[in-house]
């Protein structure tokens, strides 16, 4: 912990330069440095659930991107949460006109929210819904090919960790995504997004998959901050589909997302887990103006000086009678505030309430609490 801190203020006075590529003599090599903190403070109250006050380095990253050769790029990255020192995305890339193949460690084309920079979400967290229906960053090859008016991506990644330390056959997940935008201007955005997933787990995975969330916060600890929970056995395959919407117009901002995840089990007792959320957003003060990210499929960070207002509703739900696999069901909604001082500082301040059926893990109960963040990315 000591050294994070230490780096990070080594750092400091560097980020604004880092935005800047540094070249080498012949022109064909270029880097610079890249990282983002979180500095989270929270204040919970519930029923029951113990979660616990507090204040956290919610994420610290550290890495570079480099170009080179004219079509190459890549990345590294390293992050630090939850007390814990890991590898985040790490791959190359080679792009020639609107195609782009890619070869590493990092999530594959499912969903909106996984896909993007912390730093770059609406709120605080992403919804809980991401969290629990999501997948983790992998190691694949993708493909993707990118036009004005809609993207097309699609990847085969393996189902182990990095060190591919469990016995037997690893598995493996084949992942798409289809994003068609039938209105782009300048002032105005439609994007409509279709993602699948097919994954056949390693064998100690088939034994007991397991989906599970909390209240969407990094200052609650993460072994205790978990909600709902669904254990699911003698699993076949896993089948995943999601689509989503983005609409922006001007000041005003609109995105839901729908996730399915079905689990076909030995016994045709299959599971199915699901959940959605809606957002809306509306900026003050600035230039009042929001602007679409096409590559990652996302709403950019709005300029210096824009206050944005924003509200989530998110309903999750792990409940599967017919499998007889009860997980909990829970539904959420936040109100948000985030101030964008510059192109390197915000500040963010959510309120969210949390209500759990008497399935989940701890119950029937309702879950309050206040997340405030300043956040640095460079």
């Amino acid at each position: 912990m000591r050294v994070i801190v230490v780096l990070i203020c080594m750092l400091l006075p560097f980020a604004g330069r880092s935005q800047a590529f540094v070249k080498s003599s012949d022109g064909n090599f270029e880097w610079r440095l890249i990282g983002r903190v979180l500095m989270d403070a929270g204040f919970f109250r519930g029923d029951s659930t113990k979660l616990g006050n507090g204040v956290v380095l919610g994420d610290v990253r550290l890495g570079t991107t480099v170009r080179f050769l004219q079509h190459w790029s890549g990345k590294i990255e390293a992050g630090y949460a939850y007390n814990k020192l890991a590898l985040k995305d790490t791959y190359i890339a080679y792009k020639r006109g609107n195609h782009v193949w890619q070869a590493g460690y990092y999530f594959e084309p499912f969903g909106t929210e996984l896909r993007v920079s912390t730093v770059a979400y609406r709120f605080m967290t992403m919804a809980t819904t991401s969290t629990v229906l999501g997948d983790g960053r992998k190691l694949g090859v993708s493909y993707e090919y990118n036009r004005k008016f809609f993207t097309v991506v699609g990847g085969i990644f393996g189902n182990t960790s990095l060190e591919n330390s469990k016995e037997g056959d690893a598995g493996y997940t084949l992942a798409a995504q289809v994003i068609g935008r039938p209105v782009y201007e300048e002032e105005k955005v439609i994007h409509i997004g279709l993602s699948a997933h097919f994954s056949d787990p390693d064998k100690e995975t088939k034994d007991k998959m397991v989906y599970k969330g909390g209240a969407p916060s990094y200052v609650f600890n993460k072994e205790k901050n978990v909600l709902l929970r669904a254990e699911v056995n003698q699993a076949i395959n896993e089948w995943k589909t999601g689509a989503d919407i983005i609409v922006l117009y001007k000041r005003f901002y609109f995105q839901s997302e729908c996730l399915v995840n079905h689990v076909n089990r030995y016994g045709g007792r299959n599971y199915t887990g699901k959940g959605v959320y809606s957002q809306i957003g509306c900026l003050l003060g600035g230039d009042k103006q929001y602007r679409y990210d096409r590559v990652n499929g996302w709403v950019a960070n709005p300029n210096p000086k824009n206050i944005e207002i924003v509200f989530r509703y998110n309903y999750t739900d792990l409940d599967d009678g017919k499998a007889g696999i009860y997980g909990g069901r829970a539904q959420d909604i936040t109100f948000g505030a985030n101030y964008f001082f510059n192109d390197y500082v915000t500040a963010k301040l959510n309120y969210t309430s949390i209500f759990t059926n008497k399935r989940a893990v701890h119950g029937k109960e309702n879950v309050n609490f206040v997340q405030a963040r300043l956040q640095l990315r460079f």
